[in-house]
């Protein structure tokens, strides 16, 4: 039975390349027109089972023998990056505004991700590859007086032809010295000591990336054979430092997670200001890429489901809350990595995580008529005073807390004042962080006044001063338990109650005919 992993994997790569192929313009298939729409849509499940499929390896990273936590995280955190991936497309869709980066990274990655899966996959291709890479790196070796063999390739089991990734029954050269330690942990070459991965991200990113033939040529032969080259450095240190056993037992896992990593990263971002300097479309579509977090919505349109001004720290404790599910879920297996402890830590930061984006959503509402009320709530005083009317809502932690405007309008000024902790719907609650909205509307003066509860003292305005408001439209939040009172000439008829409930947008005032 073929595993999930090698399905996930497989047809993450089918469904980005269909993907890919149907957002680049309408098709007709079998008679009928296949809109763009739908090769973002398979792009989005292409992106979630390319991340559910390097979610499954995390616990290969992260139990005895190979104890990797550098691999382990970055496996960790595929599903939430890939996830925010598929977000962006179904931002495409929703916008109906295409993102170039998002195509090359679409690009890239079938490009990098089918050559990987291929060699990987493929026995007989690893294997020279790790031969080749092999004899090159104890070549270096025996150059420096530290002569090295190598004994015979060990394919493993399974076939050559063709062997389930999941199964990790890797193809490895064991390599031999009479100058080692007897002490010394023994060291083998496999794929990951190629440099495959990083040498095919150059690849990927080269060939997918819009510039003439000529430069990125250029860009090829300046990055591959460097990569190449920096990684028979890396495997003959890595094999020295370990057969000398310079730290003990744990010498291996020292020059292997940490040197040996760390130097790959240096080389790669060193390597990648080169590859900029010949190809600044690749360098636009990766700053693109990196920009997706601000990617602007089009006029008029909103960046759904959650608030503008959610706190980044939010997303970020979502995201890490998911990243550290997998190790939980690889808590009965041997490792030195504390993956019961992760299970705990998941939990709690999932349920922070999650209840704080719920917090933060921001759903449609119905805009009725006449006078509207400017947040979800209850109603906690109606009241008139000098001829004005003041309405009061309560906002409990359970509320939408985006506010919008209760009139077509012009915003006159906005003030800020106190700084009190005060639960909203008490007496002492005016003396709170709040921010005063004064609009010019056709029936007068309107203010909107936001006043913070007791366990933030955060207000996120989307307005300026001068700015043309229409009825409905969202003018900003307060994060959690809150206030907003609503300050009406005497020229309107009240519609509603102490007690009611109200949602944004409901109507809580008629305008009198005069």
């Amino acid at each position: 039975m073929i595993p999930a992993s090698e399905v996930l994997a497989i047809g993450s790569l089918l469904l980005l390349t269909a993907g890919y192929w149907l957002s680049s313009g309408p098709h007709v298939f079998a008679g009928r027109r296949l809109p763009v729409t739908a090769g973002h849509r398979l792009c989005m499940v292409g992106w979630l089972a390319l991340g559910g499929f390097w979610w499954s390896e995390v616990a290969y990273y992260a139990t005895l023998p190979v104890n990797d936590p550098v691999n382990a995280f970055f496996c960790a955190m595929a599903l939430p990056f890939f996830g925010y991936l598929a977000y962006h497309h179904w931002l495409t869709i929703y916008w109906k505004q295409e993102y170039p980066a998002l195509r090359w990274l679409v690009a890239m990655t079938i490009v990098a991700g089918g050559i990987y899966f291929l060699v990987e996959r493929i026995p007989l291709l690893a294997g020279w590859l790790i031969l080749v890479v092999a004899e090159q790196s104890v070549w270096l070796l025996d150059i420096f007086g530290y002569p090295t063999a190598l004994e015979a390739l060990d394919y493993g089991s399974g076939s050559r032809w063709y062997r389930i990734g999941s199964t990790h029954q890797g193809v490895s050269v064991p390599v031999e010295a009479e100058w080692r330690d007897p002490m010394s942990s023994p060291v083998s070459i496999v794929l990951a000591c190629t440099a495959l991965q990083s040498m095919i991200i150059f690849v990927g990113g080269v060939l997918c990336t819009s510039a003439p033939r000529q430069r990125r040529l250029y860009a090829f032969l300046a990055t591959v054979p460097t990569i190449y080259l920096l990684n028979l450095i890396r495997n003959a240190v890595v094999i020295w430092l370990t057969y000398q056993n310079v730290w003990g037992e744990d010498t291996f896992y020292y020059a292997h997670a940490w040197i040996g990593k760390g130097g790959s990263l240096i080389a790669l971002v060193a390597l990648a200001y080169i590859v900029f300097h010949y190809l600044p479309e690749m360098q636009d579509a990766i700053l693109g890429v990196m920009d997706l977090p601000w990617r602007e919505p089009p006029p008029g349109r909103r960046t759904p489901p959650f608030a503008a001004g959610t706190p980044g720290w939010i997303y970020a404790t979502a995201a890490l809350g998911l990243a550290l599910v997998p190790f939980a879920a690889a808590a009965g297996l041997p490792s030195d990595m504390p993956l019961r402890e992760a299970g705990w830590a998941a939990a709690a930061l999932l349920v922070i995580g999650s209840g704080l984006l719920w917090f933060h959503r921001d759903p449609q509402r119905l805009i009725e008529d006449d006078v509207v009320s400017p947040a979800d709530g209850t109603v906690l005083s109606v009241d008139e005073q000098d001829g004005r009317v003041r309405l009061s809502i309560f906002m409990s932690p359970l509320d939408v807390h985006v506010n919008r405007a209760p009139l077509d309008g012009r915003v006159v000024v906005q003030h800020r004042s106190g700084a009190g902790f005060s639960p909203a719907y008490g007496a002492g609650a005016d003396a709170n962080l709040q921010l005063r909205t004064e609009l010019e509307t056709t029936i007068g003066l309107v203010v909107v006044i936001q006043v913070a509860g007791a366990l933030a003292r955060r207000i996120t305005s989307y307005l300026s001063e001068g700015q043309q408001l229409v009825k409905g439209e969202r003018i900003g939040i307060i994060h959690l338990g809150s206030r907003v009172d609503l300050e009406l000439p005497g020229k309107v008829e009240m519609v509603v109650m102490p007690g009611q409930k109200l949602q944004a947008g409901q109507t809580v005032a008629r305008l009198t005919r005069s």
